[in-house]
């Protein structure tokens, strides 16, 4: 009998739904974050006088933070701990959320909002990491995609504050700094979150393991088994993730993120944008105007949120490799229609990126926890850290490129990756449903 059994094969409890909300809020934060931004950069850059650089580089600085911030946190993670980075990184997004929402120059703006992303970006790691360590098998994929769900939450949020505040001149200001008032609370509720036993286990400490797993079920494991699967996740060396046991499912995490990302945040960062080039005349940035750009950004996080709860239900059914093949292929079969069918008004247009959405939201959550379920306990958060790194430089690529191209040109190019990422889908991407961590990532444990 394994060491983590009885955590693993538990019925769901208050315990699970609390660490679940906690961890969640990350994601919640990081959606709002990302979409606020995108209505922000139609007003911000003129109210505080940026040149096109500027914009450029304020657009991108909390995806640039996030390549920092992730890999760092997730490094940390694994040495000192899930519970002391998942108790003090989202610190970094309330201070930095109230001076973006309080900057006045380009610097001040830049500054924040990289910062703000290197909380962020250590939330990704850390807080999947822990859904995954604890939460029971038959369930995890569940839990994992509700968890990333919650971006979308967010996104709605930020659309519901943009509404709110859209008669302000400088409504970006409100909607920056209530981001990072509603972190505040989170902060304190995490604290009360045990440290992972897994890790305990992987840093040759069992007997804390142990009480740790007591106090969630009620029984005691065999402590002998836990000095065992410490002496496995142990024997694990970093080089080890990029060799022949671990190189497919690596070159899977790495590469098809990183594409994802290209496409997923190359359209939705300018959602606002393609909808007021489209569908409003460029004079239409007033109250009414942005409010309609509002009203389409909950309309598309609506249909996020729908394809996540679709998710949710298939996750520990069908799999993540059929949801995510599925995704894939639609995300590229829409991309590609996209480019050959030249969208001129709004309806079509908020229609293609609410079908767009739903889809996506099938590869998005797949991909973010993948790293969790496939590595060991030492390297979980490492190798999930350097994935969310290497996705956001995917990410800057796609929101830099957009506005290099026309629209339908920049569909046709992602259309392309997304293709990629479909064939290295079918060729790399296991199946993790319903399997213990140490089965999955040892298959001889």
């Amino acid at each position: 009998m394994g060491f983590f059994d009885e955590m693993d094969n538990m019925r769901m409890r208050p315990f699970h739904r609390k660490m679940e909300i906690l961890a969640s809020m990350g994601m919640f934060l990081d959606g709002y974050d990302l979409s606020v931004i995108a209505m922000a950069i139609l007003l911000m850059p003129i109210q505080l006088k940026f040149s096109k650089p500027e914009y450029i580089l304020v657009n991108v600085s909390a995806l640039a933070g996030m390549i920092v911030g992730a890999p760092l946190l997730g490094r940390l993670s694994d040495r000192i701990g899930r519970k002391k980075i998942f108790d003090i990184d989202l610190i970094l997004f309330v201070v930095f959320a109230i001076t973006a929402g309080l900057a006045t120059n380009f610097w001040m703006m830049f500054i924040s909002r990289f910062m703000l992303g290197v909380g962020i970006g250590g939330d990704y790691p850390i807080s999947s990491t822990i859904v995954s360590e604890f939460a029971p098998v038959k369930r995890r994929g569940t839990l994992l995609y509700a968890m990333v769900g919650m971006y979308w939450l967010g996104s709605l949020f930020s659309g519901i504050m943009n509404y709110t505040f859209a008669f302000t001149y400088y409504f970006w200001r409100y909607t920056f700094i209530i981001g990072g008032i509603v972190a505040i609370p989170i902060i304190s509720l995490r604290m009360q979150i045990p440290e992972s036993p897994r890790w305990l286990v992987s840093q040759g400490r069992a007997d804390e393991a142990s009480k740790v797993i007591e106090n969630i079920t009620g029984k005691e494991p065999d402590l002998n088994e836990g000095v065992i699967e410490g002496k496995e996740e142990r024997s694990v060396r970093f080089r080890d993730l990029f060799s022949s046991g671990f190189l497919s499912k690596t070159v899977f995490v790495l590469s098809v993120w990183f594409l994802f990302d290209v496409a997923s945040y190359g359209i939705g960062f300018y959602y606002p944008t393609m909808m007021r080039e489209i569908g409003l005349s460029a004079s239409a940035l007033n109250t009414a105007g942005l409010r309609v750009i509002a009203e389409i950004g909950m309309i598309v996080a609506v249909g996020a949120i729908v394809g996540y709860a679709v998710a949710m239900m298939l996750a520990d059914r069908v799999g993540r490799r059929v949801l995510t093949l599925v995704g894939v292929f639609v995300m590229f079969a829409l991309l590609f229609l996209g480019s050959m069918v030249k969208i001129v008004s709004l309806i079509p247009l908020v229609s293609f990126f609410f079908s767009f959405v739903l889809f996506e939201q099938w590869v998005g959550a797949a991909t973010l926890f993948y790293p969790t379920e496939l590595y060991p306990t030492n390297y979980r958060s490492t190798i999930q850290g350097i994935a969310t790194s290497v996705s956001r430089v995917g990410a800057i690529m796609g929101v830099v490129v957009f506005p290099l191209y026309p629209i339908f040109h920049s569909m046709f190019l992602f259309a392309t990756l997304m293709f990629v990422a479909f064939v290295i889908t079918v060729l790399f991407a296991p199946e993790t449903k319903k399997k213990p961590l140490e089965k999955i990532w040892n298959a001889k444990a």
